[in-house]
This record gives C-alpha cells, structure tokens and sequence, in this order.
C-alpha cells in the first residue's frame, strides 16, 4: 500500500546535474588559465626597481 513510490527524476534535473559535472571542470580550467596569464603579464610589466 505504498503509493509514494520514488518518481522518477525530471529530464530537466538529470540535465542541470550533468551540465555541472560538464562545465565545472571547464570553468576550472579557464580561470586558472587566466589567472596565469594575468600573473605573467604581471610579471613582465616594468615595475619601478631599485
């Protein structure tokens, strides 16, 4: 007499769970990359030395 079985879960959450595991690493990825590419812009900049 169980009619609260498990439904099954919405398209739209096993789309939104998938496009995060996806992107995640990507966005990742990119933010270190420019990050990196800031820092040695950075790096290469003239800065007043001694």
């Amino acid at each position: 007499m169980s009619d609260q079985e498990p439904k099954p879960t919405p398209f739209w959450k096993q789309a939104a769970l998938a496009g995060v595991i996806l992107f995640a690493p990507g966005g990742f990825i990119l933010g270190a990359t420019l990050l990196a590419q800031r820092y040695r812009n950075w790096q290469k900049s003239p800065s007043p030395r001694p």
